[in-house]
């Protein structure tokens, strides 16, 4: 029984953590909270396979607090940072 009940809670909070993520996405982006920063990738990117993968990438970009609700944005790519962050002021 405790296994049943231990399932069903690290599923919800898999589900959880997809929807909490899911209201900072913006058309053409998919975002992931990690650690209180918000990740920012373009749709179907190789980047974002990586991420999901293997988890941060070597390569990143950090903008501090410029997201949305004063969040840090990283991005393994420079101009997918700054291309979010233009269509979330938008």
């Amino acid at each position: 029984m405790k296994k049943i009940a231990l399932t069903a809670l690290m599923l919800s909070s898999l589900f959880a953590g997809t929807a909490l993520a899911s209201q900072y996405d913006r058309p053409g982006f998919v975002t992931e909270v990690e650690d209180g920063r918000l990740w920012v990738f373009r749709e179907n990117s190789q980047e974002l396979k990586d991420f999901k993968a293997t988890g941060e990438p070597a390569k990143q970009f950090t903008d501090i607090g410029s997201g949305p609700e004063g969040m840090t944005v990283k991005s393994a790519d420079e101009q997918t940072l700054k291309d979010y962050l233009q269509a979330v002021k938008n």
